[in-house]
């Protein structure tokens, strides 16, 4: 493979200020290895702790604090009054989707004459496009709303208006260029609009223009509290920081989502097997959100929206079943594209030029480029940028990135190379002629090796404190259980022990997974690195060893036990 691998992963122990780990964990009687986590997570009084464990919707903010948000409720209910039509124009991911549906629903239950449109990936790409607008104006609407999408749009919502159409954009991405002519723009980001929180996802602003329409009608929190699962699905699908709002939205959303009232929901739970089980980010992520995903990604994404909307649930099955199917096919070329460009990378990259991935195929499809660059950032720890070369000439492109690189930065200094581009630090899309893929790859490369250093391509596990085995029993792991859900800002513990000792040889389980009994001072616990099992020879021959670690349940043979997950090691 041209010696083209990451380097061994770098454990480091965060550091916290122990005075004030010590006067909490007296002042709240919980364990100081607990408040030593929340203290690194920035959670450093009594009563920030407190809100932590207890987020309610009483802590939400007030919608209103948006700028333009007495404008964006005026203007809805004016055409509700009216009975003009009002169109919400959504996006094709699970963000998008999901934000669609909320707002259509809610604008429904308020009497509107509501519809919606989504782009179709394949032929017009992200955000508006003058064939949605004109769509859009040709059936009659009066007032579009965009969600997850619009803050860029400067053209198309001027188009809007020549067209007879007002519009309110909704959106949380990063502004650039031209502000949008729109009555109204809710987005957090935005400098105009006021919000303190910047971390909403796409669906969380359209709650707050939900709350905001639910204020203004009297009709009190039920009329948007009924979604906060759709809200919650929304918000950790866009792995966004799951701290604020979010946290809110999040812990709410996910006790709603085990026994959600929309059917919708309930059908994908149940066809894929999580039925009576405890939903968390992972459940989400890795096994509702691809579902959804897959059919904006293979084409037409309404039948997510339709999913969501229905109120029937044999209805609802039937969209199950497709969405599933979808994401099946969807994997089948995910891993076709990706055992591509990792062949590309073993012939074509060496380590100490390429400190980025660029590549592309004609055959490779858009809708999975953005996943299998998520993989090649996991398994190079590079910033890998993927290309879909069109029959037109044009590639599309998708990218992902690593913590030391923010990414829309990086492209904005080859902007003269790429013909479109946007999107945030960890994340971004961009299209370029194919002929200058090669010059776009020297260019970006050369942009990368400025920014970061060597030493930043070695995957870094960052353990939130340092304990003994003897402090993982179930009444801790049961504290660690309460500062879900899990996700960017809030991410699961890592935790560290040093001096573990073999209680038992070390042996490869499954596929290349390692499975470990370990001791210290007379306590033993198993432990299972998955795809650590290269390393069995080195582990194996070691006295002691130092292991970073998530803390997790595991059943066997009816059994339950703590088992430690493994993240890295260091003998």
């Amino acid at each position: 493979m041209n010696g083209f691998r990451p380097a061994r992963e770098k454990i480091v122990l965060r550091t916290v200020n122990e005075d004030l780990v010590t006067n909490l964990s007296g002042e709240l009687r919980i364990h100081p290895a607990i408040i030593s986590i929340l203290v690194g997570r920035d959670i450093r009084t009594a009563e920030a702790c407190r809100r932590f464990f207890n987020p309610a919707a009483a802590d939400f903010l007030d919608p209103f604090t948006f700028t333009s948000m007495e404008r964006a409720v005026g203007r809805i209910l004016a055409a509700i009054d009216k009975k003009e039509k009002i169109a919400v124009y959504g996006d094709y991911d699970v963000d998008g989707i999901t934000s669609t549906a909320l707002l259509v629903r809610v604008l429904r239950r308020l009497g509107a004459d509501c519809d919606y449109y989504l782009p179709n990936r394949l032929t017009e790409g992200y955000g508006l496009s003058e064939t949605g607008i004109r769509s859009i104006a040709s059936s009659g609407a009066k007032l579009m709303i965009t969600v997850d999408c619009g803050i860029t749009a400067a053209y198309e919502v001027d188009l809007a208006g020549s067209l007879g159409m007002d519009s309110i954009v909704t959106d949380h991405h990063e502004p650039k260029g031209v502000e949008p002519g729109a009555i109204a723009v809710l987005n957090p980001k935005y400098e105009k609009c006021g919000y303190p929180d910047q971390t909403l996802a796409g669906v969380g602003v359209a709650l707050k223009l939900c709350q905001a329409l639910a204020l203004r009608t009297n009709r009190g929190e039920e009329l948007w509290m009924t979604y906060l699962d759709l809200v919650a699905l929304g918000t950790a699908a866009d792995i966004v920081p799951l701290t604020g709002e979010n946290r809110i939205i999040t812990r709410l959303g996910f006790d709603m989502l085990c026994r959600s009232g929309n059917p919708g929901i309930r059908a994908l739970i149940s066809v894929q097997g999580l039925e009576g089980k405890p939903l968390s980010t992972s459940s989400v992520v890795f096994q509702l959100a691809p579902c959804i995903n897959a059919v904006g990604r293979l084409g037409d994404p309404r039948r997510g929206v339709e999913l969501l909307l229905t109120d029937d649930y044999d209805t609802a099955v039937v969209y199950a079943r497709e969405l599933k199917a979808a994401n099946i096919e969807r994997r089948a070329l995910d891993a076709d594209v990706a055992e591509e460009a990792e062949l590309w990378v073993e012939k074509n990259c060496r380590p100490e030029r390429d400190f980025a991935i660029v590549t592309g195929q004609p055959h490779w499809h858009v809708g999975v480029i953005g996943i299998v660059a998520s993989k090649m950032v996991e398994r190079f720890h590079r910033p890998a940028l993927l290309f879909s070369i069109g029959d037109d000439g044009l590639a599309r492109g998708s990218g992902r990135s690593i913590p030391k690189l923010h990414l829309l930065d990086a492209l904005s200094e080859c902007a003269s190379e790429l013909e479109t581009f946007g999107g945030h630090a960890a994340a971004a899309g961009m299209c370029i002629k194919s002929e200058n893929i090669p010059k776009f790859r020297e260019a970006f490369n050369e942009v990368v090796r400025k920014k970061v250093k060597a030493e930043d391509l070695v995957p870094q596990v960052t353990a939130d404190v340092e304990l003994t085995l003897d402090c993982l029993n179930p009444s801790f792991y049961r504290v660690l259980r309460e500062m879900e859900p899990f996700g960017p800002g809030n991410m699961r513990p890592v935790l560290l022990c040093r001096g573990l000792k073999h209680r038992y040889p070390p042996r490869l389980v499954g596929n290349n997974h390692l499975k470990m009994t370990l001791t210290q001072s007379g306590v033993t616990m198993d432990a299972i690195g998955f795809n650590f099992g290269d390393r069995i020879g080195e582990i194996n021959s070691t006295p002691s060893l130092s292991l970073a670690f998530s803390l997790d349940e595991n059943e066997w043979n009816g059994k339950v036990s703590l088992q430690m997950k493994v993240k890295g090691i260091t003998v």
